[in-house]
């Protein structure tokens, strides 16, 4: 017998339409959709289910029968089998756009729609918080045996961000905002190398330099300044210190574990989509992403500005979804008279969205004369907002928190 059937049975039996819809059922209909809709409407005008005999006036071939089990059960088989259905078209309907115009085509059709099924398949969660104290005092404790009074989240290696904002944490979706040349990717680069002298795998999707280039840069602040070599030697192939280089790199990285770079060298298309598949791939501990603007949008934006409010959205849900912290890497355009001091929100065309998104928008400048970095927070989600400086070589790579400025 259809699920479908014997879901909207189970709906009028016990006037479920509230539990029907927080489980996710307006995404399980396809044969029975137009019943469904009459009983949604007719809900938003009485405030509850219509009775079978009205059903019936409406729908008479509807069949109408015995539902003796919860409402939950039918919506999980009903869910259950409109998802197999809409997965087997799927591949279906990829295997023709696979014959027709090729693997590429196929796999980005893939790609999109299986993310469109996998959010249909997962439901809101809904908490009672006065009931749930239990819990919440158990995982609190649990927690706190686990981090032994340590840092919670994943360390950003500068003191104030782990101290008040706990590190980078699960579901965290960080932006780092600044002006044009200023060494946005500098600083997201910082905080990859301290996640991976901490023992955690970071992923590096960069739009904006390629491979050699990035590795000059992870060289350098993994080097800190301990002489054995600057970014100018690695830029310049400096001879004199291949030798030195070598034994450095060996000593660092010989039986460590992965730094995955993902670069534009060889990808037509870089998108959420993509993102979502190199996450899936690599299962990193984190993500930093740079730069927003030179990402596409898979849902097809007509204008620039509706593009990053696409791509904002679909960051901060991958963050959630994958339980992962991602860094996002967001560049303004100078306006005269702006260059002295960290971007405002209201600066950015698309700041209202990154305000709803972002966990912690966090707007950089620097001294160009001096090489002193300020870094201000814009907007803090579960924290008081705050700011820092840092000391910084970029051609040594050795840098240092400072306070008396």
């Amino acid at each position: 017998m259809n699920d479908e059937i014997r879901l909207l049975n189970s709906i009028i039996d016990t006037n479920g339409y509230v539990e029907a819809v927080n489980g996710g059922s307006e995404n399980v209909f396809l044969e029975y959709r137009d019943i469904w809709s009459f009983i949604i409407n007719h809900y938003d005008e009485h405030k509850k289910v219509p009775s079978k005999d009205t059903i019936k006036h409406h729908y008479p071939d509807f069949d109408f029968v015995p539902t003796p089990e919860p409402l939950k059960y039918y919506l999980d088989q009903a869910k259950r089998e409109s998802l197999s259905y809409q997965t087997r078209t799927l591949v279906s309907k990829a295997n023709g756009i696979l014959n027709e115009l090729g693997p590429k085509e196929s796999l980005s059709f893939l790609m999109e729609e299986t993310s469109r099924l996998y959010k249909f398949s997962s439901s809101l969660k809904d908490t009672d918080l006065a009931g749930d104290w239990k819990e919440r005092a158990a995982a609190l404790r649990e927690r706190s045996l686990k981090a032994n009074g340590d840092l919670q989240g994943i360390p950003s290696g500068i003191n104030v961000i782990d101290k008040v904002f706990g590190g980078w944490q699960p579901g965290d979706f960080i932006v780092l905002l600044g002006w044009t040349g200023v060494g946005k990717s500098f600083i997201a680069r910082l905080f990859a190398v301290n996640a991976w002298k901490a023992g955690y795998r970071p992923l590096i999707i960069s739009l904006e330099m390629n491979k050699q280039q990035e590795s000059q840069r992870f060289d350098t602040l993994l080097n800190n300044g301990e002489g054995n070599f600057t970014n100018s030697d690695l830029v310049k192939a400096n001879p004199a210190i291949i030798d030195k280089y070598e034994a450095w790199a060996e000593k660092t990285f010989a039986g460590k574990h992965a730094i995955h770079l993902v670069t534009a060298e060889g990808l037509e298309s870089a998108d959420q989509n993509m993102v979502q598949a190199k996450i899936d791939q690599y299962h990193p501990d984190m993500v930093i992403l740079d730069y927003h603007g030179l990402f596409d949008d898979s849902s097809g934006a007509k204008t620039e500005t509706e593009k990053a409010k696409n791509l904002s959205k679909a960051f901060k849900r991958m963050a959630v979804k994958n339980n992962i912290p991602i860094i996002d890497v967001a560049a303004v355009t100078m306006s005269e008279g702006h260059g002295e001091r960290p971007p405002e929100l209201e600066e950015v065309a698309w700041s209202k969205q990154l305000a709803y998104d972002a966990d912690l928008v966090l707007a950089i400048h620097r001294d160009l004369e001096t090489g002193l970095f300020q870094i201000v927070s814009r907007k803090v989600r579960r924290a008081t907002q705050f700011g820092f400086f840092l000391r910084w070589n970029l051609d040594t790579g050795k840098w240092a928190e400072e306070w008396d400025i």
